[in-house]
């Protein structure tokens, strides 16, 4: 069975909509942004006083160190598949063309219609009235420029929520490794409550800072994990049809747009999986500090602590769920749904 005009017609849709949801996620972002820009300043400069503070600690300074080499990892796979994706999709564009002219369904000398050339955009009524090639290359250099702007725009921001969820991730180990020595120190009572405000204090913070991630990115998570649902089922049940047709051209296309979609979902969701994993150790580090040894005062304040860690870090999407693997997994999930779906009701037409 070979792609009939209806089934193009049915993939242009399909990119209309993948281009459409893309450039709201980017406009999305950017309203995030700029609407609570202050609270993420105030995230910025307490993670530049964390490091100024981390010189004089060895071990706190290795524990930041492994959560930045962890945001340097997210950050060059988000730049690199942002990247990758856009020039490979932009290449498929040029092979598809090719083809197009091989089989004789391009324009000729004899005939001035381009209807069947590819954009590398959704072009509509604008690509109808392309009936040069020169023109068409003009087009075709600017709809790059575009993509390759909103790929990069978009991987930006991906890459700063990943760097300051890691570093908040590194924060409440820290916190963590403090808990379970401070009691342990063979000090005065006086420098014992001490000690123990400013951890009170130190976690107070940070929960100031995980809120302000969750003001600034639970509508963009939201958005992003209703966009890859949709797009998995559409995409997904577009790649079935190729690999049965054996149109391998438009399989690495969708595969391509399908792929970058995909990876920052998964990168919101694990980031917050971060967060929310190691705040509820925060609990547990307060059960096995060396409690006992503590007066009997201290130990009343301890456990009013323990009720405050008992409720964990999170961030959500659009506050209806948190963003951690168990939403990812039900993304993949409710897609294959869709997809099984769409499937049966295509294949009965």
């Amino acid at each position: 069975m070979e792609f009939t005009r209806t089934d193009r017609d049915t993939g242009k849709s399909i990119e209309t909509m993948l281009f459409s949801m893309c450039t709201g996620a980017t406009l999305l972002k950017n309203f995030c942004f700029t609407v609570n820009r202050k609270k993420l300043a105030k995230n910025i400069n307490v993670a530049i006083d964390d490091w100024l503070v981390a010189r004089n600690d060895a071990q706190t300074y290795k524990i930041m160190k492994k959560y930045a080499f962890q945001s340097r990892l997210f950050t060059s796979v988000i730049l690199y598949l942002a990247n990758i994706c856009t020039v490979l999709y932009i290449m498929v564009i040029f092979l598809l063309n090719a083809r197009q002219d091989a089989l004789g369904t391009n324009v000729t000398e004899a005939n001035t219609s381009m209807t069947d050339l590819t954009f590398v955009l959704p072009s509509g009524d604008l690509g109808k009235k392309v009936t040069s090639m020169p023109l068409y290359a003009v087009l075709i250099v600017i709809q790059s420029i575009q993509i390759t702007l909103i790929s990069e725009s978009e991987s930006i921001m991906d890459c700063f929520y990943t760097n300051v969820t890691l570093h908040l991730t590194g924060q409440l180990e820290v916190l963590k490794m403090r808990i379970k020595t401070f009691a342990s120190k063979t000090d005065t009572v006086a420098n014992h409550r001490k000690e123990f405000a400013k951890l009170i204090d130190r976690h107070c913070e940070l929960m100031e800072l995980n809120h302000n991630l969750e003001n600034t990115f639970n509508l963009i998570i939201l958005y992003q994990l209703l966009i890859v649902t949709l797009l998995v089922a559409l995409l997904g049940i577009r790649i079935l049809f190729c690999i049965k047709n054996h149109d391998y051209v438009i399989l690495s296309k969708s595969a391509l747009g399908l792929s970058y979609v995909f990876t920052e979902s998964v990168v919101y969701c694990y980031c917050g999986d971060f967060v929310q994993n190691e705040s509820e150790e925060l609990f547990h580090a307060l059960y096995t500090t060396s409690w006992f040894t503590l007066p009997a005062s201290l130990m009343k304040d301890l456990n009013f602590a323990m009720m405050k860690s008992s409720y964990a870090f999170h961030l959500s999407g659009g506050k209806f769920f948190s963003a951690n693997r168990q939403a990812m997994f039900n993304v993949l999930k409710t897609a294959a749904s869709y997809i099984s779906v769409l499937r049966v009701t295509l294949m009965n037409e």
